[in-house]
């Protein structure tokens, strides 16, 4: 029991400072470009109900690789409390995204098949277009940072350190996640620095 205490320092203090450099990289991100965005929340109105619900289900890719990726690794970790009620909620889901291995790679070709495309053959819904290919892009960049934490010497990997490392990209995709999908819920555009300025450019250059 005693050997766990660094680690909960460790996992404390890397869950407080990583939430103070994503709330301060957000506020000034947003104040640099709240022109830009303005204009596009200036068509809140015409985001229907059915566009904020089509919004929010495209996340799910993003976030069963970033548990299976993070969260196996560091959650048994966790108070008993909240490991109980993810085994009784999103862990039944993780093993089957676990187990059936070319469901993330169908998934993703469908999303891009139906949304992403210029040709495709869903009506043009600019706000579901937008979160599709955002939760895409959290998907690539989790399958990134998840191949390459798998690959450092295991060693690492069950340090401290590498502990940390994985709690500090747990984090990341929970946030990054989180704050997506209640945007989506306000019917707004999310403002993740560089990868949603990375969508727009994206969906600009198809037009």
């Amino acid at each position: 029991m005693p050997n766990q205490l660094p680690l909960w320092i460790i996992v404390v203090i890397s869950t407080l400072l990583i939430s103070l450099g994503v709330i301060l990289t957000y506020q000034i991100y947003s104040s640099i470009n709240n022109q830009s965005w303005n204009k596009k929340d200036q068509n809140k109105h015409n985001i229907t109900l059915m566009d904020r619900c089509g919004s929010i289900l495209p996340y799910w890719l993003p976030l069963l690789e970033g548990l299976q990726n993070f969260g196996q690794q560091i959650l048994p970790d966790y108070p008993f409390s909240l490991m109980s009620i993810y085994k009784k909620t999103l862990m039944p889901l993780v093993i089957f995204y676990v187990t059936h291995p070319a469901l993330a790679f169908i998934i993703f070709f469908v999303l891009y098949y139906l949304f992403v495309r210029a040709k495709s053959p869903i009506p043009d819904r600019p706000f579901i277009r937008f979160n599709v290919l955002q939760s895409i892009l959290l998907f690539l960049i989790n399958s990134l940072l998840g191949a390459t934490f798998r690959a450092l010497p295991i060693e690492f990997r069950m340090s401290l350190y590498g502990l940390m490392l994985c709690n500090t990209l747990f984090w990341f995709v929970l946030s990054t996640i989180t704050y997506s999908v209640f945007k989506s819920i306000e019917g707004k555009y999310a403002k993740i620095p560089v990868i949603s300025q990375a969508v727009r450019i994206q969906i600009d250059n198809q037009l």
